[in-house]
């Protein structure tokens, strides 16, 4: 965990200093009136990937985000998520995933225009919660384990976002709303300790890791 930790970080700076670049160069271009403040809702699916994927099965995504904007193109982003995910066993235990995370916002395109192509790279926490979990025949047969999944773990997930602004508020032009697409790759660093009772419904170990990639679409409210 500790070296996925290291990478994320460095992962984090060098696309902080590349997005400052262009940043800079921009800004003395002349006169602009970037949106200070953006928050937006979204609705989707989440794709469990890597060995979570042999007993996890995809289910619905709710994501809720604020940006704030140090220049026309980069902000500030916190973000909330959860993840309801079902399971391949007989039994369903209810596998819930919520996430807390913050990083940058960098826009491709100038926010100001009719389109909206974005990415952002975040870092934060994610809990696992689970309803008790009953496997019989666990560690061997006439036996049964007894158990559930929580805890929070380091996680971090990249994204991109395309988007068409519409609406635009009357004095300053700034687009007011934004229809938006969003598709991330998120990373969790778990512990197979503490996953084992929830892949022992399929007759499988614990993970220590978690790939997910979720797809939303959603609304942005703007704010001059």
């Amino acid at each position: 965990m500790k070296v996925g930790s290291r990478k994320l970080g460095l992962t984090l700076g060098a696309v902080v200093m590349l997005a400052l670049l262009p940043v800079r160069a921009e800004a003395q271009t002349g006169p602009y009136s970037p949106m200070f403040w953006s928050f937006e809702g979204s609705v989707g699916m989440v794709l469990p990937m890597g060995d979570i994927a042999d007993a996890a099965e995809s289910g619905p995504a709710f994501t809720a985000a604020a940006s704030y904007f140090m220049s026309p193109r980069l902000a500030l982003r916190a973000e909330g998520g959860l993840d309801m995910l079902g399971t391949k066993g007989s039994v369903d235990p209810n596998f819930q995933i919520l996430h807390l995370l913050g990083g940058i916002e960098y826009h491709l395109v100038d926010p100001m225009g009719n389109t909206t192509v974005a990415v952002d790279v975040l870092a934060g926490a994610s809990t696992f919660d689970t309803d008790v979990i009953r496997v019989h025949d666990h560690p061997s047969s006439g036996d049964f384990t007894v158990g559930l999944v929580n805890g929070s773990y380091v996680s971090g997930n990249a994204g991109i976002k395309v988007g068409y602004n519409f609406a635009r508020h009357a004095d300053s032009g700034v687009p007011m709303v934004t229809l938006f697409a969003h598709a991330k790759v998120r990373m969790i660093w778990a512990d197979a300790e503490n996953t084992h009772v929830y892949m022992a419904l399929n007759g499988l170990d614990g993970f220590d890791t978690v790939m997910e990639v979720p797809f939303s679409v959603g609304l942005r409210i703007n704010f001059p």
